[in-house]
């Protein structure tokens, strides 16, 4: 489950990350759009819409302005409205008209003359009479006209009497009285215009403002806070996205881009025309606009991570590297030849074009210059033409010439016996190929010379060490025996106890410069046969015990409890871990840890040892050759062919042996292929 929650995270933090900056994106626009593109009457209608009163919106304060006006032209023309000027169902607004002491038009069960004559349930009243309105909230007098100018709707109530406004001379305005009456909280009476549908229209703009402008930036800003703490994740999932864009070929990408082109223009305009000519004909554009934004950063994440390998993942680089392929299998003379024909072949459409073209030109100007001037170019381009083909023959004969001498320096780099390359005369290669005939003979004299010399030192370590291993067991059979005596003195026995150390050391080394000059002389002995790596490397650990537990760094050893087949000679292989493990033991820092790994990947087998080293390690020195030692101030007897021997027999075995030093970490590592080879069993015995 872990496991599949970790690779699960990159992908919703590379979504948490799209997600929020497309809502950012959108409620951002929105707002822009809100208070860029749109009147500020819609802007306080939003604003209006939190309102707990619906009496302090300017919705209501419209509304109440448009039934005065009507009650008012009812009562100067009733001919017109008939007789019910609003509707008399909708008791959520009451009124009535009055013409002098005649009641015209009214829908309330009381006479309304004042604040006190209010039904229960209604808070506000509204009253004209001469000319001039007056307002009643809860009981108290509302300022309706201020300083007695009227600047618009959002600010002042738009009812008669204002200094700046034009008031009707016709006498039955000024004769007339109104009076409008609002409840307090309107009840649904079945009318689709008055206070109650205000009040739904209200709760309908607060629904869209909080789920279109206000919701989206906070989910957004926290899918954005969360991507970023989960950076780490994005990274890896972009990283996953570029490693699948990169396998896209390069010309798809290309191909891509046009539709990206369109998508950019037509998002870009829409744009435009949306917030500066307020335009909305284009919203389902402007909408669309992250689409080409994420497949802009789709584009730069696959440059990010694959810009250096772009062509690499091309069909027409594919099939150029094919082409490629193959021409490397001709000879150097047939590709020379090969592109000299294309170079022609590339020139020849041009002069057959305007050859073509010859006739035309010459009717058209039959009476001027320009025909003699054709002519004349034509005929240096035919000159051109037989002049390449001339230098195409004598190239030719070039890299005849040259696919020899390559032919020739292949042989001789292969060892095959060659004799001298003869020329011909006029060759433009005759001189480089007398000189690498006298290369060749001087390389051959001294690499001769050189495997002579390296013959005579193998021969003559072997001789030496065969020669020493004699008269060296002697000398080891006869220190044994002389510490097996009897009264000897307390110093007697030290000397012998040095001697013997330093025999069993001395024949150590000869044996290990036995071996290195048989694997050199190419003499190894090595018995193949399949074997388990873990189990011979437990084994070399239990032989090493003692050993172990006297150094003074632990070692840890973390190997595979199944088996690990491999093909190996197991008495070689025992060796080299021997030296490894015994040349940690030795050289590792006190108190640090030796690990000792073995990991199967790929079909490969890999033995690590790792320790930190007690002396500083040398730089850009080859440990693993011969009598190279890590310190050469060293005074321990060692004598530097440990890590040489374990190199030789490991590349003996058919295995890999490498050897890393990281500041004081030493690192080496011995790996085989696996094999599906096993043992052959024990027939039973009789």
């Amino acid at each position: 489950m872990d496991t599949k929650w970790r690779s699960i995270k990159p992908t919703l933090a590379v979504l948490a990350f799209v997600l929020g900056i497309s809502l950012l994106l959108y409620s951002g626009a929105g707002w822009l759009y809100l208070f860029v593109s749109t009147s500020p009457a819609t802007r306080a209608n939003l604003w209006d819409a939190f309102r707990a009163d619906y009496q302090q919106t300017t919705v209501f304060r419209r509304l109440i302005s448009e039934d005065l006006y009507i009650l008012l032209n009812y009562a100067a023309h009733p001919e017109v409205y008939g007789s019910a000027p609003l509707a008399d169902g909708d008791a959520n607004l009451l009124y009535q008209v009055r013409r002098g002491d005649q009641l015209s038009a009214t829908n309330s069960p009381v006479e309304l003359f004042g604040p006190g004559d209010l039904p229960e349930g209604y808070n506000f009243l509204l009253v004209y009479a001469g000319g001039t309105v007056t307002i009643w909230k809860d009981g108290q007098d509302v300022d309706v006209y201020g300083d007695g100018v009227f600047r618009g709707v959002e600010e002042d109530w738009d009812v008669p009497g204002y200094q700046n406004m034009v008031t009707s001379e016709d006498q039955s305005y000024l004769e007339t009285v109104v009076c409008l009456a609002a409840a307090k909280e309107p009840v649904d009476y079945g009318w689709s215009y008055g206070p109650y549908n205000l009040v739904q229209n209200m709760a309908r703009v607060r629904t869209y403002v909080i789920w279109l402008l206000a919701v989206p930036p906070a989910v957004g800003a926290a899918l954005l806070v969360w991507s970023i703490l989960w950076r780490r994740h994005r990274r890896r999932g972009m990283e996953a996205i570029g490693w699948f864009t990169g396998h896209i070929w390069l010309e798809v990408k290309a191909l891509l881009l046009m539709p990206l082109v369109f998508l950019w223009s037509g998002c870009g305009v829409s744009l435009l025309q949306l917030f500066v000519y307020s335009n909305s004909g284009g919203l389902p554009w402007c909408l669309a606009t992250p689409l080409p934004l994420w497949w802009s950063c789709l584009y730069l994440n696959d440059l990010r991570y694959n810009f250096g390998h772009l062509r690499t993942h091309s069909f027409c680089a594919a099939c150029v590297r094919l082409f490629r392929r193959q021409e490397l299998g001709w000879t150097v003379q047939r590709r020379m030849d090969r592109r000299a024909v294309l170079q022609f072949v590339l020139c020849v459409p041009f002069f057959l074009m305007w050859l073509a073209r010859f006739p035309s030109l010459y009717q058209r100007y039959y009476y001027s210059l320009w025909p003699l001037v054709l002519a004349g170019f034509f005929l240096v381009g035919a000159g051109l033409i037989a002049a390449q083909l001339k230098l195409m023959t004598a190239n030719r004969k070039t890299t005849a010439d040259m696919d020899r001498l390559l032919t020739h320096i292949e042989a001789a780099g292969a060892g095959s016996p060659t004799g001298a390359l003869d020329l011909p005369e006029d060759s433009d290669l005759r001189e480089a190929a007398a000189s690498l005939g006298h290369m060749e003979d001087g390389l051959r004299a001294a690499l001769e010379e050189q495997m002579k010399s390296e013959r005579t030192k193998i021969e003559l370590i072997a001789n030496v060490s065969h020669d020493l291993k004699t008269p060296l067991t002697s000398i080891v059979s006869y220190v044994e025996l002389l510490g097996q005596e009897e009264g000897l003195p307390e110093h007697a026995r030290d000397y012998v106890r040095i001697l013997s150390e330093k025999s069993q050391r001395l024949q150590t080394m000869v044996r290990d410069v036995f071996e290195v000059s048989k694997a050199a002389a190419g003499n190894l002995q090595v018995t193949m046969a399949p074997l388990d790596y873990a189990k011979l490397l437990r084994q070399t650990l239990a032989d090493m015990s003692e050993a172990i537990e006297a150094s003074p760094a632990s070692l840890r050893p973390r190997l595979p409890e199944e088996p690990v087949w491999i093909e190996a000679d197991g008495d070689r292989l025992y060796r080299v871990f021997q030296n490894l493990i015994g040349n940690a033991l030795k050289y590792a820092l006190g108190g640090s840890r030796i690990y000792l790994d073995l990991t199967v990947a790929e079909g490969t087998a890999t033995a690590m040892v790792r320790n930190i080293s007690r002396d500083e390690l040398p730089q850009g020195v080859d440990l693993t050759e011969r009598f190279v030692r890590g310190d050469a101030s060293r005074t321990d007897g060692g004598s530097g062919l440990g890590l040489s021997i374990a190199r030789t027999f490991t590349e003996a075995c058919g295995g890999s042996f490498a050897v890393q030093t990281e500041a004081d970490l030493f690192t080496a590592r011995v790996s085989f292929l696996l094999t599906g080879r096993r043992p052959e069993e024990e027939p039973p015995a009789a």
